[in-house]
C-alpha cells in the first residue's frame, strides 16, 4: 500500500510541475503579439497608405 501511495504522490507532483509550465506559458504568451503591434504602429506612421485600424 505504500508502494501504491508513494506512486501517486509522485504522478501528482510530475503533473503539478506541467501545470505549472503551462501556466507560465499562457500567461507569457500575449507579450510577443503586444511586441508586434507597436511595431506595426510605426509601420503605419511610415507608410500612410497603408489600412491601419485599431484590432483588439
Amino acid at each position: 500500500m505504500t508502494t501504491l501511495a508513494r506512486r501517486f504522490i509522485i504522478i501528482c507532483l510530475v503533473f503539478t510541475i506541467f501545470a505549472l509550465l503551462m501556466a507560465a506559458a499562457v500567461a507569457n504568451g500575449g507579450q510577443r503579439e503586444r511586441g508586434w503591434h507597436s511595431r506595426a504602429i510605426d509601420a503605419c506612421l511610415i507608410h500612410h497608405g497603408l489600412a491601419c485600424g485599431v484590432s483588439r
